[in-house]
């Protein structure tokens, strides 16, 4: 999804916000706001509120509703696999003040991500005769933009082909961030694929309790 309004930037890039975006796509499910206030920890009103402002913007759905003594719920999901912020990170939607509102996003994003691996390497079995339980990986690679979304796409397919937990499986966390280089003079590609380089996914925030049974 192409967030090309100020409205849905600013929904999108609110901290506790992706949170939510997060468990939705964690959870793989669609959950009502209760279900995710549970999920986090949090009282329900809170989610409420917020839901509704993703929701308002586009940024969710409703999947559906289920009437119970009354009152309506609403399950809800995330409208798109991708959100792409590109326009305004180069400032067409909004000019400065979203431009620099989505750069602190992105750098949240770095900031967790870095966090998460310094920990988890930190805190690693040190058998020797296991897989390493963190890895550090970083290659330039030559691609038009057609491939360049292909390529996301494949990383995005492999990561979705491990989600589910099996018998010997352990949970991991993969935190990955593709970009274009920028010649001096050149104005960027100019294909719709040149947002991949933008495109967001809510990341992988330490994982929360499960749900009360």
């Amino acid at each position: 999804m192409l967030l090309d309004s100020e409205e849905r930037i600013k929904a999108f890039t609110h901290p506790y916000r992706m949170k939510l975006v997060h468990v939705l796509r964690e959870t793989r499910r669609p959950m009502t706001a209760t279900e995710v206030a549970r999920f986090i920890g949090d009282g329900p009103g809170r989610v409420h509120y917020h839901m509704r402002v993703l929701e308002a913007a586009g940024i969710v759905n409703v999947a559906r509703t289920e009437t119970v003594n009354g009152i309506v719920a609403r399950y809800y999901e995330p409208t798109a696999r991708h959100y792409s912020v590109g326009d305004a990170v180069r400032g067409t939607i909004g000019g400065e003040a979203v431009r620099d509102e989505v750069t602190r996003m992105i750098g949240r994003r770095f900031r967790d991500g870095l966090r998460s691996f310094l920990e988890s390497a930190a805190a690693a079995d040190s058998d020797a005769d296991a897989a390493p339980a963190a890895f550090l990986f970083e290659r330039s690679v030559h691609c038009d933009d057609g491939q360049w979304l292909e390529f996301r796409d494949a990383v995005e397919a492999l990561a979705e082909r491990y989600a589910e937990p099996g018998a010997g499986s352990r949970r991991r966390r993969v935190f990955v961030a593709g970009t274009t280089d920028r010649r001096e003079g050149d104005p960027g590609p100019r294909m719709e694929g040149a947002r991949a380089a933008s495109s967001i996914v809510a990341p992988d925030w330490p994982p929360h309790p499960g749900p009360d049974r």
